[in-house]
């Protein structure tokens, strides 16, 4: 008999040590359920706040390219009337008196040099089988190019 006392006192403290073991893991997991809880709360309210201030930037930039993209537009149409007003096309406004007389000298210097070369080439024998000096070395092309020379300073300076 007192084996059997012996073996349900055993089977009794079994029982009872396993109700208070889960008793006590269950307040253990539920601590551990609501740390986890707070800390993912924590977490979302960081997010949300992330978001909030990542729409608000893209507002803003969206508001600064609205407006660059109208003072654009602006610039564009005045542009488009100041090249549409008659008698605003005769001059090149992006470049001064000098410069605009320059380009105009050198180009007529440039048309009549073409005019003059076409004739005479065609005239001519290659200068590769011509007697005496010829290319850069021949008085004749040092001539004309004193010619040009002087006659561009000398529209330069009036």
């Amino acid at each position: 008999m007192s084996w059997i006392i012996g073996v349900l006192l055993v089977i009794a403290g079994a029982i009872i040590g396993f109700f208070i073991a889960r008793y006590t893991q269950t307040n253990g997991q539920s601590g551990n359920l609501e740390e986890q809880v707070e800390k993912s709360q924590q977490q979302l309210g960081e997010y949300q706040r992330e978001v909030a201030e990542h729409f608000a930037t893209a507002n803003a930039m969206m508001e600064q390219l609205s407006d660059t993209q109208q003072k654009l537009q602006s610039y564009l149409n005045q542009s488009a009337e100041l090249l549409q007003q008659p008698g605003s096309q005769g001059d090149l406004p992006f470049f001064s008196e000098d410069t605009i007389k320059q380009l105009r000298v050198a180009n007529s210097l440039n048309q009549d040099h073409r005019s003059g070369r076409d004739g005479r080439e065609a005239e001519q024998i290659p200068r590769d089988y011509t007697e005496g000096p010829s290319g850069l070395f021949s008085d004749d092309r040092r001539e004309s190019d004193k010619k040009i020379r002087l006659t561009y300073l000398e529209t330069f300076l009036e």
